[in-house]
């Protein structure tokens, strides 16, 4: 076999060895756009039916036939006494902290939150203080809930009862002369109106 017949038999097998490779590639990149090719469910098929010409569904045609709803999904029932918690903590923090030098804010900021025996009570206490000389020497306390329990829960009757366990720091002066303490407060609630409010806060 001369050396010319061997260039030209490598010449044929190297073109049928590319066809068969081009070959495959193309089968290849057939069957995978076949297989990520969306499919039209019933539903989506119906439902594009039931379209109007203002492309607003038809209220006949907004499920399909033996389609699977999804269930609607519901928030967890609510606790009972989860109304008292949520008011009364935060509260007991805002009341427990205070300054000398505040204006009774926490207070006041309260007054919304309040019954009325509790109302007048706070407002008779800003009125006895706020003509008092000023004092130059701070003293500040703050308030951090820590846990809770319910004494008592009558939401038909409209009264609640918690006991509040809370952790306070005392400032005289400066940070050097803090005083860290652990004091309770029973919280009284009613309901007015329909909403609960804070009708006596007593510490312990």
């Amino acid at each position: 076999m001369t050396l010319r017949v061997k260039i030209v038999l490598i010449a044929i097998l190297s073109v049928v060895g590319l066809m068969i490779l081009f070959s495959a590639i193309a089968v290849v990149r057939y069957v995978r756009a076949k297989k990520e090719q969306p499919l039209v469910t019933q539903v989506e098929e119906q439902g594009n039916q039931g379209s109007n010409s203002s492309g607003q569904a038809s209220p006949s045609s907004s499920v399909g036939k033996g389609a699977v709803q999804a269930p609607l999904s519901s928030p967890p029932p609510a606790e009972p006494g989860e109304e008292i918690v949520s008011l009364a903590l935060p509260f007991v923090e805002r009341f427990g902290s205070y300054s000398n030098q505040g204006n009774f804010e926490n207070l006041s900021d309260l007054l919304p939150f309040m019954g009325s025996s509790m109302r007048n009570w706070a407002q008779k206490q800003i009125a006895e203080q706020v003509n008092k000389p000023f004092q130059e020497l701070y003293r500040g306390v703050t308030t951090k809930a820590l846990s809770y329990t319910m004494k008592d829960y009558k939401p038909e009757q409209g009264r609640a009862e918690i006991l509040v366990a809370t952790q306070r720091k005392e400032l005289i002066g400066s940070t050097v002369n803090a005083r860290i303490y652990n004091q309770d407060v029973v919280v009284k609630l009613v309901k007015d109106d329909g909403a609960w409010v804070v009708d006596s806060a007593y510490w312990q």
